[in-house]
Parts: C-alpha cells; sequence; structure tokens
C-alpha cells in the first residue's frame, strides 16, 4: 500500500488490491503538483470540504459511473444534481467501503462552495485499510476533541496542516500529533500560498519535542506504508 502527495492537502492512497483513493484532490491551481488532473484515475475520492483548494478536481477526476465521492450530506446533494456517484458520511459515522473503513470526525472550519453555496460541515477523514490508520486532519484548528480520537484510533499516520492563517500552524499541529498519538506525522497545507508559507522542518522538530516522530514527504513523492 503506498501514500502519494501532491502537495497542499492532496494525497493519494493506492490499496495492495489496486484500489485508488484520493483525498482533497486539489491538482489544476496546485503550484506543487506536477501530475495533470485528467492523468489521474480513482475509484474513490474522500473531500474534506468544499472550498476550492480541497474540493479542487475531484468532478474533473471523478468517472460518474465508477468513482464514488466521499463528503458531507449538504455537499453530495450538490454533486449528485451533476450527475456525480455519492456516499453522504456526516460528522461522527462511520462506512464500510471495499478498500476498508472511514470515519469522518470534525475539523474547526467553514465549507462552502466556490460560487458560494453552503455544502454542510468541514470534516477529518480517519481511513482505516490494509490494517493501517491514516488520520487527514483536512482544514481545522487545535481542539481537544482530537485527543478522543487517539482513545478511539491507533494512528499510523497523521496528515496536519502547518500552515497557519487558515488552520493550526506548525506549534498548534505538532502539539495535536501527540494528542493523537501519532506513530509518525506528515505535515501538509502549507507554502501554496503566501499567507501559510513556513518551513515544514519546524514542525518535525516541534513534534519530536513532544515525542513524536515526524518527516516531511516532498511533492509527488510516493512512501510505503
Amino acid at each position: 500500500m503506498t501514500l502519494k502527495y501532491f502537495g497542499h492537502s492532496a494525497f493519494q492512497i493506492t490499496t495492495d488490491g489496486g484500489i485508488s483513493i484520493l483525498i482533497d484532490p486539489f491538482i489544476t491551481g496546485n503550484p506543487f503538483a506536477k501530475t495533470k488532473a485528467e492523468e489521474l484515475k480513482a475509484e474513490f475520492i474522500i473531500v474534506t470540504h468544499a472550498h476550492g483548494d480541497h474540493l479542487g478536481d475531484a468532478q474533473v477526476i471523478a468517472d460518474k459511473n465508477d468513482t464514488t465521492i466521499i463528503c458531507v450530506p449538504e455537499l453530495a446533494w450538490i454533486l449528485q444534481e451533476e450527475g456525480f456517484k455519492t456516499h453522504e458520511l456526516q460528522i461522527g459515522g462511520s462506512y464500510s467501503f471495499p478498500f476498508g473503513d472511514v470515519r469522518f470526525v470534525k475539523a474547526e472550519h467553514g465549507s462552502a462552495m466556490p460560487d458560494g453555496r453552503y455544502a454542510g460541515l468541514a470534516a477529518g477523514a480517519i481511513i482505516s485499510t490494509g490494517g493501517k490508520t491514516i488520520y487527514h486532519a483536512g482544514d481545522t484548528g487545535l481542539y481537544g476533541d482530537m485527543k478522543l480520537t487517539a482513545e478511539l484510533y491507533e494512528i499510523d499516520y497523521a496528515l496536519l496542516p502547518i500552515g497557519g492563517n487558515y488552520t493550526m500552524d506548525f506549534k498548534d499541529a505538532a502539539l495535536a500529533a501527540s494528542w493523537l498519538k501519532a506513530k509518525l506525522a506528515i505535515p501538509m497545507h502549507f507554502n501554496t500560498f503566501p499567507v501559510i508559507e513556513v518551513d515544514p522542518a519546524k514542525f518535525v522538530q516541534a513534534a519530536e519535542r513532544h515525542g513524536v516522530q515526524a518527516r516531511i514527504m516532498g511533492f509527488e513523492e510516493e512512501i510505503t506504508l
């Protein structure tokens, strides 16, 4: 099983069985993504919220017959009107898919379509597949219930925003990694725009001060989980 990072908050999980799961596929307009949106295929796309830098190219990539977009109900209803296949998953809910389980947890953030339409709550996603548990925090500030997440799940990989301004900064994200008891923390949502510029090495150092192992994934890097 592999995890690939396209920059910003966009990742791809490929299972041992060859199932492709994209998360927040912001590719077009992402200065770090070398791959073109049209080159990507996925059986499942997880969208944490509807902002343009997270919904991204989901509608370009999704095959209306063969791709399921997993998102909160209000966003799902909008996508259904456009002819897309969705699975409505609400905060606190979980569901078993062919690749494993997905649970949505809250994210302290907003959500609206690029045209301003309300699109439900923002979420984080806990993905259990191939014997590993991956937490993609979406866009969020630090909040205490991350400790509860650690009680419910053994987090192998925590993908955490560090850029500040719209989300946690690197210090808050390092504390979050410790609350989550993550085996490995990976930074995301940084340096895409001037307002979220930060040296990700600061996050790694801060996480390690909290006793959490962290590493920076290179853009378009793929690692084995």
